[in-house]
């Protein structure tokens, strides 16, 4: 299993994963963020194995984060069906941008109002992980504190969770992969202390759409990218064509090129002699993807995974 740390292209490798270790090993509590959208997909269980193997006794929880951008009823899905392996946390953080300190609802994630849900710059989850987090505190025999290690694929929402835990912006959050480069302390109070890891994807490069669906996870930065076509066709492959035809306002197409040509030359992207850039649609088709603007979510698996697709 190659472990590829994703950030600049120039970023050591070795580096990150000698970061990303040290988390693991000084931490009591693991912390495992994943996208609501697709907590499989961002789920990483070589490093549930490689905990649970440690024989440290050292305990996982799983955060479903960026709840607001799928269904409810796909929420609850999710949480029935992770919560038989680990304790799990519906989890929305905050959106606030002016304020210093960042604002919690206390409100149940259950209970809340869909428009609450959908609109609100407050956290949402925040108290019931807290009250996870302390229960643990009290529950070890000899320890009154616990170390609690983030992880995560980068930009996955692990420096917003701990913003929103701390209620202040002591992470340095951005929808840019690779901004948390090395593991930084944070105390939540006394008893809990938080480390953010950098971001890190487990995979081999093994072609076709293994590489694509990396991408698709915003794992590495759309500038840098050699190919921007080929998540482009996945993303394509996954939406209904009446979707992306209302998204862009654009005519029936046949393929991702023809829909590409359709986007370039609705947003003005055309090279010298009014040839469409289909690399440069491509581009802000990612852009949408990464952002929450092409709307989509999982379900959880029975015999095999099922993606759903919302329409506009």
């Amino acid at each position: 299993m190659d472990a590829v740390a994703i950030g600049q292209k120039d970023n050591s490798r070795k580096a990150y994963y000698k970061e990303f270790r040290e988390v693991i090993e000084a931490a009591d509590v693991i912390l495992e963020i994943l996208d609501a959208r697709d907590p499989l997909g961002y789920r990483t269980k070589e490093i549930e194995k490689m905990v649970n193997n440690s024989g440290s006794g050292k305990k996982i929880i799983l955060i479903l984060n960026k709840i607001d951008l799928v269904p409810r009823e796909n929420v609850t899905q999710w949480l029935e069906y992770l919560r038989k392996d680990y304790p799990t946390v519906a989890f929305k953080s905050s959106t606030q941008t002016q304020r210093k300190n960042l604002g919690h609802s206390s409100a149940s994630t259950a209970k809340i109002s869909d428009n609450k849900l959908q609109h609100s710059n407050e956290c949402l989850g925040a108290d019931d992980l807290i009250q996870l987090l302390k229960n643990y505190c009290r529950s070890c025999n000899i320890k009154t504190s616990i170390v609690v290690g983030v992880i995560g694929y980068p930009n996955v929402g692990k420096s917003s969770v701990i913003n929103s835990l701390k209620r202040s912006k002591v992470c340095g959050v951005g929808a840019t992969p690779g901004l948390t480069k090395h593991a930084q302390e944070i105390h939540l109070d006394k008893n809990i202390k938080l480390l953010d890891s950098p971001g890190i994807v487990f995979a081999r490069d093994q072609g076709g759409d293994k590489n694509s669906e990396i991408l698709l996870k915003n794992c590495v930065k759309i500038e840098q990218l050699d190919d921007p076509i080929s998540p482009v066709e996945l993303i394509v492959s996954r939406c209904s064509a009446q979707q992306l035809m209302n998204k862009y306002n654009v005519p029936m197409f046949r393929d991702v090129n023809d829909f590409l040509i359709h986007v370039a030359r609705q947003r003005g992207k055309l090279k010298r002699g009014g040839i469409p850039n289909i690399d440069a649609a491509a581009r802000i088709i990612l852009q949408d993807w990464n952002s929450g603007n092409i709307p989509y979510f999982t379900t959880p698996p029975t015999s095999a995974i099922t993606m759903e697709v919302e329409n506009n």
